[in-house]
């Protein structure tokens, strides 16, 4: 069996996926994209992330029967964007342990360089066979640190956390 993630060469951190334009079939009422797109596109950014920077995407999952469950995602829409638009992910680990990541990704205009949405994730390790969470593999680990070391400056200067709910005003 092939050790991947001990091959694996990172990128500049954060991480940016490959830049995706919106299509027409995206578009929703409002005439901008939606929400469904949004997760599709941020879910395929963790994808390439997890493949390319610590080695534990599809090719890892077809070799061990192993791979990751989301177990909590939140969204923040922060501005729109329309068909035709191109934009692009940044992925950067925020937090994690031996089975655990907590990933914070932000969408980002191309033409502007502005964050059109974020996407804060935390993600499981699973045995596929088991059914039951599971370490990861020590060469992912140690990606998964180098890449943790690496992000620390950005945790500083992101939002990460919000909690949700409505303000209530007094009637």
């Amino acid at each position: 069996r092939k050790n991947r993630g001990s091959n694996v060469k990172f990128s500049a951190v954060p991480f940016k996926s490959s830049v995706q334009s919106v299509k027409e079939t995206w578009i929703d009422n409002n005439q901008h994209m939606n929400v469904t797109y949004y997760t599709l596109n941020f879910d395929m950014a963790v994808d390439q992330f997890l493949e390319s920077e610590i080695g534990i995407g599809a090719s890892y999952v077809k070799e061990s029967k192993k791979g990751s469950y989301a177990l909590q995602t939140q969204y923040r829409y922060l501005s729109e964007i329309c068909s035709g638009e191109s934009f692009q992910m940044s992925v950067f680990i925020s937090d994690f342990d031996q089975k655990r990541l907590h990933l914070m990704l932000n969408m980002l205009n191309t033409n502007t360089g502005l964050i059109i949405a974020s996407c804060e994730t935390i993600l499981m390790n699973v045995d596929l066979v088991k059914r039951k969470s599971c370490n990861y593999p020590t060469s992912a680990l140690n990606n998964i640190k180098k890449l943790y070391e690496l992000a620390k400056p950005l945790k500083s200067r992101t939002e990460m956390g919000h909690p949700i709910g409505l303000r209530k005003k007094v009637l």
